[in-house]
């Protein structure tokens, strides 16, 4: 997904409708900007863990992706750490 945008002349821009839907951005919402290595501005929608895991739900049941691959679920995640910091 590309769309170009024009930077008023008080710096503000405009993100496209398509882009806000596919981010889940709402009106007054905080995000972060920021440059990287290929000096690229990226966005940070800074989602909750809650959030983020009905997102990867969301993708996991459109798109087949091998259970090795999945990853750890929220909850895994928490176990593992409270066993780690009972480990210490």
């Amino acid at each position: 997904m590309k769309y170009e945008t024009t930077i008023t002349s008080k710096g503000t821009i405009t993100i496209a409708s398509p882009l806000r839907k596919a981010l889940g951005l709402k009106p007054g919402q905080k995000v972060s900007l920021f440059i990287n290595e290929q000096r690229n501005v990226e966005i940070d929608t800074g989602i909750s863990i809650n959030d983020f895991e009905k997102r990867r739900k969301e993708i996991l049941k459109k798109i087949k992706i091998p259970d090795r691959l999945k990853g750890l679920t929220i909850r895994e995640l928490r176990e593992l750490a409270g066993d780690e910091i009972a480990r210490r």
